[in-house]
């Protein structure tokens, strides 16, 4: 049966289309003009990758096995700035669309939809040192393993809303379906050796969730097709608000961009597999032989340990979605060349990621850039675009982060920590849509 928040969004989402049918009959147009043209559109794919000290040299080791030295580990581990590494990224696609205005007016219906597998890693690097190196050389010292964890999950979204032909701003309510996913984390965790190696204090509590249902289940494809699955579907249902805020000067050649997405909250339905692990070691005396714990007894993997393990299934409760929030900053000295600052939060990012680049546009229908990008899941890496104009109302946009990372296999890429691509076929607003700007971007006034 279907869950009542699921019925609440759709309840939404279905008042939103028809009042903006209901408004479309109602509004009077602004002036004698009538807008005849629809306002911007685009579809885009993408897949990207970044970290912050596991290389693809490294990654290459691991993967074809064989002895793995210090030349290769203490690169990695000197790394861990601030204590932590971080492995993620994402993969998917979305359809943006605004329809024409309504009667001429100045507003006009718009909405989105999309798929996102979004996935997050981080780590600890007190963790990374004794899985890698054992703890031969952390006696004396606390090691901390709080924070590590992994998570994964698949978004889907629809949304609608409205969207101003003079401001530009834009304002959509979405409803949100998280298809399935999983995470494990470790909130609290650490490993203690005395310096003499007579005492021995650790302690771990780990907690695990499977969202999705026990049990296979039957998958419908296109064509008649089925795909059989060892687990079912679990999905949970949610809503966000999204939206663009473009702020222009009038008399400088300035323009700040705030957007936003998915900032709502997600209802988690009952029955995700739980299991909580807890389990601890502690003794003040710690010898080499005898009838107690002692080294022999531990290298041995003869202990025994206060453990405690719980599983079960999950109730209902509330979290937050993963929403995005970016600003950025551009500045046109030139009609043909543009600065561009910006930053972005949100979307599981362990850190804020901040880009600085800048753009030109040499002939009417090309233009390219270079940006820097820092933070996210990864270090600094380049990020090459280009735009092409091949009507007056269309265009590609290819963009390329890290292009040296993509060569994977080729020892130029060793080196590399980032990867991605993002390819983006847009349509420009008609006539009687303002211009909005970005990246060199207009209407078409015909």
């Amino acid at each position: 049966m279907m869950q009542f928040q699921t019925k609440v969004s759709i309840f939404i989402v279905s008042l939103l289309f028809t009042s903006s049918i209901a408004a479309s009959a109602s509004l009077n147009p602004s002036d004698s003009t009538k807008v005849k043209r629809s306002g911007d559109a685009s579809f885009s794919v993408w897949a990207n990758q970044s970290g912050n000290v596991l290389s693809t040299g490294f990654l290459s080791s691991l993967a074809h096995g064989g002895f793995i030295g210090h030349d290769i580990l203490d690169p990695v581990l000197d790394a861990h700035k601030g204590g932590m590494g971080f492995f993620g990224g994402s993969v998917g696609w979305e359809k943006k669309w605004a329809a024409k205005p309504f009667k001429g007016g100045k507003w006009a219906l718009c909405g989105s939809m999309g798929s996102e597998i979004l996935y997050d890693s981080r780590w600890t690097s007190d963790l990374f040192e004794l899985i890698f190196y054992g703890n031969g050389g952390h006696t004396g010292r606390v090691d901390v393993l709080s924070g590590t964890g992994i998570r994964m999950a698949e978004f889907n979204r629809f949304g609608l809303g409205f969207e101003n032909t003079k401001t530009r701003q834009r304002f959509e309510v979405s409803l949100v379906q998280r298809l399935t996913g999983f995470e494990w984390s470790i909130p609290y965790g650490y490993f203690s050796v005395s310096e003499n190696a007579d005492s021995l204090d650790t302690y771990l509590q780990t907690e695990a969730r499977l969202h999705a249902l026990d049990g296979p289940s039957t998958m419908n494809m296109p064509f008649g097709d089925s795909l059989d699955l060892p687990f079912g579907f679990l999905p949970a249902y949610g809503i966000g608000l999204s939206g663009s805020l473009p702020l222009a000067s009038e008399t400088l050649p300035i323009r700040f961009d705030i957007n936003f997405s998915d900032f709502g909250i997600l209802f988690e339905p009952k029955g995700s597999s739980v299991a909580w692990f807890q389990e601890g070691i502690a003794t003040t005396g710690l010898p080499v032989f005898g009838d107690s714990l002692t080294w022999e007894s531990v290298i041995e993997g003869d202990i025994s340990t206060d453990s405690l393990l719980l599983t079960g299934s999950s109730v209902k409760r509330m979290t937050l979605l993963p929403y995005r929030l970016s600003a950025h900053f551009i500045y046109e000295p030139s009609p043909d060349v543009m600065i561009e600052l910006g930053v972005e939060t949100g979307g599981w990012m362990p850190e804020p990621l901040y880009t600085a680049g800048v753009g030109w546009t040499p002939f009417d229908r090309l233009a390219f850039g270079v940006q820097a990008k820092y933070g996210g899941w990864g270090r600094m890496r380049p990020v090459v675009w280009a735009q092409l104009k091949y009507s007056c109302r269309r265009m590609l946009v290819l963009e390329i982060e890290d292009p040296m990372g993509l060569l994977i296999g080729n020892e130029s890429s060793d080196f590399t920590y980032n990867r991605g691509v993002t390819i983006r076929l847009e349509r420009l607003a008609g006539d009687g849509w303002d211009a909005r700007g970005g990246r060199f971007k207009s209407t078409c006034k015909r």
